[in-house]
């Protein structure tokens, strides 16, 4: 199916986005049509990308031209290796010294970046430095290149020192986002990008944020594409406002770095095996953590974002192995940061990021408090003010369960947000309750079950992980789960 392109404006340029803009010969025909001055096109791909679009985009600028008659116009083609450790020194001069210098390139060259984001980064530096910089074009043809990296035209390498410390801000002349492309990725490539997408409406638009706790499955199945299309041009309608009104990061910007200031420092300690996205979900929970700690967020807003992250398949959990001190190691080469001290985005609620200024200073006991499997307190002098106390674990999962097995809507206020409470919801959804959140995540809404849970299948496991307390209260209540042909119920975990 075709889905009706649609233009998003973003200051000097325009992002078109829609189905089969690479198959139906749009974007060349796009190209040729609002580039008319340019001599040659030097499609910058990988090897993995290559074959499945660049080359056929490729051929079809070939073709077009060959029937207008145009035999001055060339289009080149140049693949690097597929993955981040392309994305150097070495390979940006590469491409300058066996592609751009010996086919004698000029000033009316345009670069097209057809790949994720690390052939979009490294073509749009390229593009920048060359005869002090050439026109640039992004095809993105990953999730996370679609919704991030292709806007807003930061352009950079990675060093040995970090990631992204050299680079330039160079506009592309249009970004191309073909939603065709998202049905090729692998699946764990798709959850990746969705950690962009996930922090894009935490940060700036609710709406987004609501429509992807409700549209997990769909998205990730790509079973609606108007539903998909809706997610990518929200999400790119974030960073396009965001990056018109500042464009060098002066500001407002900043507040796209929400998860990634402790999720640059995760990443650069567990690449390549784990992916930004995947880090970046980790940061924004550890980061908002900490605004819930300062008395910024309240702990509904973090439930709220560790549930979507979760139901997307991102990681919310830091590995045990990975060392606190390494990760503030790690965060000290930060843009952000200034005069030795580290600033983080402070998320304020769902939509909305503290302001004035946007990227604020937190100390390393801060972060370390978030990070830390325990935390040594050393008692202070005495203080007078209030303090905020968490719920009850073992009385939420009472309530939990009083609740999924009455009759009709109970609302909850004051739940303890917590891995065990989850986790005792999870059991309770798998037997019949259903659960809904208002007042952005401060009031939980059980539908219950009159009494009866749910048949399940014989021999259907109920995972309770580690969660004491609701092992303790389900061990008995699944003896009132019917199972197929009077089988058993296992309580496993």
């Amino acid at each position: 199916m075709s889905v009706a392109p649609q233009v998003v404006p973003c200051g000097s340029y325009d992002i078109v986005l829609g189905s089969l803009l690479l198959q139906s010969r749009f974007v060349a025909e796009d190209l040729l049509q609002r580039l008319p001055n340019t001599s040659t096109f030097v499609i910058l791909t990988d090897a993995n990308v290559g074959p499945l679009y660049a080359e056929p985009l490729r051929a079809q600028l070939a073709e077009l031209l060959q029937a207008q008659g145009n035999t001055a116009r060339r289009v080149l083609l140049h693949a690097v290796p597929a993955g981040e450790a392309s994305k150097c020194r070495e390979m940006k001069a590469k491409i300058e010294d066996e592609v751009l210098f010996p086919n004698r390139c000029h000033r009316d060259t345009c670069v097209v970046a057809v790949g994720g984001g690390v052939v979009g980064d490294l073509a749009g530096y390229v593009a920048s430095t060359y005869m002090r910089g050439v026109p640039f074009v992004q095809v993105p043809t990953s999730l996370l290149a679609c919704v991030d990296s292709s806007i807003g035209g930061k352009t950079g390498i990675d060093v040995e020192a970090g990631k992204n410390l050299l680079g330039a801000f160079h506009m592309p002349q249009r970004v191309y986002i073909d939603l065709n492309v998202l049905h090729t990725l692998p699946k764990r490539e798709l959850v990746n990008g969705m950690g962009e997408v996930i922090k894009s409406g935490a940060i700036f638009n609710a709406e987004l944020f609501e429509l992807l706790e409700n549209s997990a499955e769909t998205i990730l199945s790509l079973s609606d594409m108007d539903v998909v299309q809706r997610v990518v041009a929200l999400t790119v309608q974030v960073k396009a406002t965001v990056v018109t009104q500042d464009t060098k990061e002066m500001g407002l910007r900043a507040i796209l770095n929400f998860g990634h200031s402790i999720g640059h420092g995760i990443e650069a300690l567990l690449q390549p095996e784990y992916l930004h996205g995947e880090c970046v979900s980790m940061g924004c929970i550890k980061e908002a953590e900490i605004a819930r700690g300062m008395g910024i967020c309240t702990s509904a807003t973090v439930g709220r974002l560790r549930r979507c992250l979760a139901a997307y398949g991102l990681p919310v959990r830091v590995p045990d192995h990975v060392a606190t001190r390494d990760v503030l190691v790690k965060m000290e080469v930060d843009k952000k940061n200034s005069q030795g001290v580290k600033k983080i985005v402070l998320l304020e609620e769902i939509g909305k990021v503290l302001a004035n200024p946007y990227a604020r200073a937190v100390k390393d006991h801060q972060i370390e408090l978030v990070l830390e499997k325990q935390v040594r307190m050393v008692p202070g002098a005495k203080a007078n003010g209030t303090i905020r106390v968490p719920g009850s674990k073992s009385i939420s999962n009472r309530v939990l369960l009083m609740a999924a097995l009455g009759k009709g809507s109970c609302r909850i206020t004051g739940l303890l947000h917590s891995d065990d409470t989850q986790v005792m919801m999870n059991a309770l959804q798998k037997v019949g309750a259903k659960f809904s959140w208002e007042d952005n995540g401060a009031v939980l809404v059980v539908e219950g079950t009159a009494g009866k849970f749910a048949t399940v299948a014989d021999g259907e496991e109920i995972y309770l992980s580690n969660a004491g307390t609701a092992a303790r209260f389900l061990t008995s209540a699944m003896t009132l789960v019917p199972s197929q042909n009077g089988g058993t119920v296992v309580v496993t975990g």
